[in-house]
């Protein structure tokens, strides 16, 4: 750990170890591009794929649990008594004494959700930056939600205009817009064999169109059933049309009920699903058309940003965020309302239909994508927010600012002291120490009674020998005495 840099300690909300989110991707991208100013700490509730890729890129990461306020994003009545009953839960001392010992000059609080950490470290005087990915909920209970940002928050960082709309000029904490960016050298078009290679394990020949869907947990929100809507419709009129479903199911129930409509609609031999894929790039490679259903208003659209970005024309739902993406890289005649899944059909077949207008949109999308929204991109907007903080905040950005803090542990109030002079005899050897011994001894085997001669007793004498369980004992010395005598 470089000493002359101050540290960043970043809390994720989750680290899911099938898949990784969109939100853990930015997470990890924050604190590669972050590693030029502070020393980074990750902190995540458990181990996972975000944990292990923070390593392999050099980020300190700390395994530390802790709840979740969901309704930050869906603010209900209950939402102050859940953030103050936050405090009393048993992860709340531990992540105030983790902050404390590690003594960050500056807290990262990831996605809207994530309020313990900034709980925590508002607690102990630490500036706060939460970094906001999703759209909050409009209801009557906002203003709730708002003041908890207000309270808690020093500085907000929004990945898009539609994230951001919920809490300008009602708190009073600076915004900053951060696009999402990726990993431009992993995820370009690929050549021809990439391509055929991926089709083939895919079982797709040359002449079938693939429109592809990625989610890494399917449910309702992300649009699976609107997608399947959509390629049903088109299956009568294209049978060169073949769709293939990437995904995990978060909602079993949902998910079933979408292989339900696949499996009585005739055409269940054109889907395929695949639970996850190690190499997304590849996956799109394999694709012609990208479709981004999503039912809600996303804080920005990350899979149609890869999709883009690997040459592929994207057709999505104007939903928040990633309707911006779509009207920024010039893919706003892509896009239709939230919920028309015929929609999306006649903008699928548009482009089916014209060969050399699919290719132009896919090489269009690449370079629009990379100038915008770029590794670069995004390097140069980060470089302008820690200018901000240099100019508002220069303490945040001065190494050794902080000590590390000693956090008393909640006392327990102990019971008042017993006078011995008074208490009884019994009381007073009840509270000495006691030692037992305990002796093994093996068990004694029992010598069973030698069988006897049955030879010269009679048959009076040998039913009384069978039945002398019970007898009194001089009944048996009798039998004895009988015995002797007729072996004489």
């Amino acid at each position: 750990m470089d000493m002359t840099k101050p540290k960043l300690m970043l809390f994720s909300h989750v680290s899911n170890t099938k898949s990784i989110t969109g939100a853990e991707k930015l997470l990890l991208l924050f604190c590669r591009c972050m590693a030029s100013y502070f020393n980074c700490i990750l902190v995540a509730p458990g181990e996972g794929r975000l944990t292990d890729q923070a390593r392999k890129q050099g980020t300190l990461v700390i395994i530390q649990s802790f709840p979740l306020l969901y309704g930050m994003y869906t603010p209900d009545s209950r939402l102050p008594l859940n953030a103050a009953e936050l405090r009393s839960h048993p992860d709340y001392s531990s992540v105030v004494k983790l902050i404390g010992e590690t003594a960050p000059d500056l807290v990262l609080t990831n996605t809207i959700v994530n309020a313990l950490p900034a709980l925590a470290a508002k607690s102990l005087g630490i500036p706060v930056v939460w970094k906001v990915t999703e759209v909050m909920q409009e209801n009557e209970f906002t203003t709730e939600a708002l003041n908890i940002v207000e309270n808690s928050c020093d500085w907000m960082i929004a990945i898009s205009e539609a994230s951001a709309r919920a809490y300008r000029g009602r708190t009073s904490s600076p915004i900053s817009l951060l696009p999402p960016s990726s990993d431009s050298e992993r995820l370009h078009s690929f050549g021809e064999l990439v391509r055929q290679s991926e089709r083939n394990g895919l079982r797709l020949k040359e002449e079938h169109k693939c429109i592809g869907y990625i989610s890494a947990f399917i449910h309702p929100e992300k649009g699976l059933r609107e997608f399947i809507r959509m390629a049903l419709s088109l299956c009568p009129g294209r049978p060169d049309c073949r769709f293939v479903i990437i995904g995990r199911a978060a909602d079993h129930r949902y998910y079933d009920a979408c292989l339900t409509d696949i499996r009585f609609s005739g055409y269940k031999s054109r889907f395929q699903f695949i639970p996850f894929v190690e190499s997304v790039q590849s996956a799109y490679s394999a694709m012609d058309i990208l479709v981004v259903p999503s039912m809600v208003s996303e804080g920005f659209g990350m899979t149609a940003l890869e999709g883009m970005l690997c040459g592929k024309p994207v057709v999505a739902f104007a939903s928040g965020g990633l309707g911006e993406l779509m009207e920024s890289t010039g893919n706003g005649h892509l896009t239709v309302p939230v919920g028309d899944a015929q929609g999306l059909a006649d903008k699928v077949a548009m482009l089916l239909s014209d060969p050399v207008a699919l290719t132009n949109i896919g090489m269009h999308n690449e370079a629009a994508a990379r100038a915008l929204y770029g590794i670069e991109a995004y390097q140069r907007r980060l470089d302008q927010i820690v200018s901000q903080w240099r100019e508002c905040y220069p303490q945040w950005l001065t190494a050794g600012n902080r000590a590390p803090l000693l956090v008393e542990e909640p006392q327990v109030q102990s019971e008042p002291p017993v006078d011995k002079s008074h208490a009884s005899r019994k009381s007073r050897r009840s509270g000495r120490r006691r030692s037992y011994y305990i002796r093994i001894t093996r068990k004694r085997k029992l010598k069973r009674p030698a069988k006897r001669s049955r030879r010269f007793a009679s048959g009076k004498t040998l039913r009384r020998l069978k039945n002398k369980k019970g007898k009194s004992v001089g009944r048996r010395k009798r039998a004895k005495r009988w015995n002797r005598r007729l072996k004489l």
